[in-house]
C-alpha cells in the first residue's frame, strides 16, 4: 500500500525569481512551515511566462532544493498567469463519463486556440433543479510542458500542477479572510492578475500586461539609468512596503511616485485596468459587491501605488498577509515573495480533507 507524502515542495517559478516553501501536514487542515529559500534569476530567462533558459531554472531549482531541510518529494507547482484561462459554464446534468467530453467542447467556445492544444481542468462549483456550473481553468499545453521541463531535467516528478489564483484563494481561505466576494490583485514582475472570487468559486480571473518591471523600465527611461541601477533604486526607494498609518497627501504621493508624469501614468494605466474587471464583476453580478481587495507580489511594494490605487478605485485595499496566522519567522520585506508558495501547500492541504 502507498502513501502520500506529508510534507508538500511547493515551488513558484516566478519571472524575477524561484521561491520554494516546504510545507508539512500535521493533521486535519493543520500545517507547518518547513523551510522557505528563494533564488533571484537573471532577468530575460522567463519572458511574458516563458521559460527562455530552462537549463539555467533547472540548475536553480536543483540548487535550492538541495539546502532545504527536507528532500524534495511530492513536488508542487503553478503555471504562469499570463495565459491562464479561468471560465465558469453551465451545462445540464449529465452522466459522469459524458461531463468531461462535453466541458471539452464547451470550452473550445471560451478560448481562443485550438482545445486540443490546451491542458483544460474542471472542478464542479455548484447545482440546482436547472443545471450544474463548473470551473474550468485552461493554459496552453506547450506552457505546462515549459514549466515541467525544468523539473524533468533534474528528474524530479511533479506531482501537482496548480494556478496561481487558486493558491492565493486558499491562502486567504485558510486564514479565515474570505467573507462574500473579494479581489485579488497580484502585481508580479512581468503582469498583474486581478481575481475575484468567493469560497465557493472563482468569478473572473484576468490577466493585465502591467507588472513592476514595467516600472523599472520607466525608471530607466525617466532617470536616464542602466537596467540594474534602475531596479536597484525601486527596490530601494520604491518596493518598501508602507507602514505609516497616516494617509498620504497628494505631495507625498507625487513624491512617491515620480516628479515624471509618466510614473504616475503607468500607475493609472494599471488601475484603469483594475477598475474595468471590477466594472465586469458589477455587470455580471448586478445584486452583490466586492466586499474586501487584497494585493500582493513584489510589484506591490512600490511605495505609494496602494494609496494611489485606493484613492482612484475609492476602496480600501488590504496587503494580503502570508504567514497570518502561520507561526514561522521571515523577515516582513521577504513575506509577500511566499503568497504563492505558501498557498500551494495550503490548497494541497485542504484538497485532502476535502
Amino acid at each position: 500500500m502507498f502513501f502520500k507524502s506529508n510534507i508538500f515542495t511547493c515551488v513558484d517559478i516566478g519571472s524575477y525569481a524561484i521561491k520554494i516553501a516546504q510545507i508539512k501536514k500535521t493533521g486535519g487542515d493543520s500545517f507547518k512551515v518547513l523551510d522557505t529559500v528563494s533564488q533571484k534569476i537573471p532577468k530575460e530567462t522567463i519572458v511574458d511566462g516563458i521559460i527562455k533558459d530552462e537549463s539555467l531554472v533547472a540548475s536553480e531549482i536543483k540548487s535550492l532544493l538541495a539546502i532545504m531541510k527536507k528532500k524534495a518529494g511530492y513536488i508542487i507547482t503553478a503555471v504562469p498567469s499570463n495565459e491562464l484561462l479561468v471560465r465558469n459554464i453551465e451545462m445540464p446534468k449529465m452522466d459522469k463519463k459524458e461531463i468531461k467530453e462535453s466541458l471539452k467542447w464547451e470550452a473550445d467556445e471560451q478560448i481562443p486556440y485550438p482545445v486540443e492544444n490546451a491542458a483544460l481542468d474542471y472542478i464542479k462549483v455548484d447545482e440546482d433543479e436547472d443545471g450544474v456550473n463548473y470551473l474550468i481553468t485552461a493554459v496552453k499545453r506547450n506552457i505546462v510542458d515549459n514549466y515541467l521541463a525544468p523539473f524533468e531535467r533534474n528528474n524530479y516528478k511533479v506531482e501537482v500542477m496548480n494556478v496561481i489564483p487558486m493558491a492565493l484563494i486558499s491562502l486567504l481561505e485558510y486564514q479565515d479572510e474570505i467573507e462574500g466576494n473579494i479581489a485579488i490583485i497580484d502585481i508580479g514582475y512581468s503582469a498583474s492578475q486581478v481575481t475575484v472570487a468567493n469560497k465557493n468559486n472563482i468569478i473572473l480571473s484576468r490577466t493585465i500586461d502591467t507588472g513592476g518591471n514595467h516600472f523599472t523600465k520607466t525608471i530607466m527611461d525617466v532617470e536616464d539609468l542602466e537596467y540594474d541601477e534602475a531596479e536597484e533604486k525601486k527596490i530601494r526607494e520604491g518596493l518598501k512596503a508602507d507602514t505609516s498609518s497616516d494617509p498620504i497627501d497628494s505631495m507625498q504621493l507625487d513624491a512617491a511616485l515620480g516628479s515624471d508624469e509618466r510614473l504616475k501614468t503607468l500607475a493609472g494605466t494599471l488601475t484603469a485596468e483594475i477598475t474595468r474587471s471590477f466594472n465586469y464583476f458589477s455587470i455580471k453580478k448586478r445584486k452583490e459587491d466586492i466586499d474586501k481587495i487584497f494585493i500582493t507580489g513584489g510589484g506591490s511594494r512600490l511605495k505609494g501605488l496602494k494609496e494611489f490605487m485606493e484613492k482612484e478605485l475609492g476602496k480600501d485595499i488590504y496587503r494580503l498577509d502570508t504567514f497570518k496566522n502561520i507561526d514561522y519567522p521571515l523577515d516582513d520585506e521577504e513575506k509577500d515573495d511566499f503568497a504563492v508558495a505558501i498557498g500551494l501547500g495550503i490548497s494541497e492541504v485542504m484538497a485532502d480533507e476535502s
